[in-house]
């Protein structure tokens, strides 16, 4: 790109004799150009690097905080066997806790009859 630039810090052979104030307003004027246009392309570099910058955290959030939900789901699915292997032993001990204490309580009504 530099190199379709005109080279505008060396006059041309004889320019310097005409002394014409129309070659200086022409360097100045395609200096000013050049400028306008590398500045625009250096801004827009730097706007895309923001944005891309910002996106990368924005996935960064997004994979961290799905990465939560995972573990979350796999502690609740964990927690939950755990507490369904409580709930159906407990019952079966708490039964058979009733039914032994019944059985002695028959057992010690009959003995009194006797």
């Amino acid at each position: 790109m530099f190199n379709l630039l005109p080279n505008l810090s060396t006059p041309k052979p004889g320019a310097a004799a005409n002394g014409s104030k129309g070659d200086t307003e022409l360097n100045y004027a395609m200096s000013v150009k050049t400028n306008d246009q590398l500045m625009a392309i250096y801004l827009s570099s730097l706007i895309r690097a923001i944005t891309a910058f910002h996106d990368l955290i924005e996935n960064k959030i997004q994979n961290r905080q799905q990465q939560e939900e995972k573990e979350a789901a796999k502690k609740e699915g964990e927690n939950g066997a755990k507490e369904g292997e409580k709930k159906e032993g407990s019952p079966a001990a708490n039964g058979d806790a009733k039914e032994g204490g019944a059985d002695k309580e028959k057992e010690g009504s009959k003995e009194k009859k006797k």
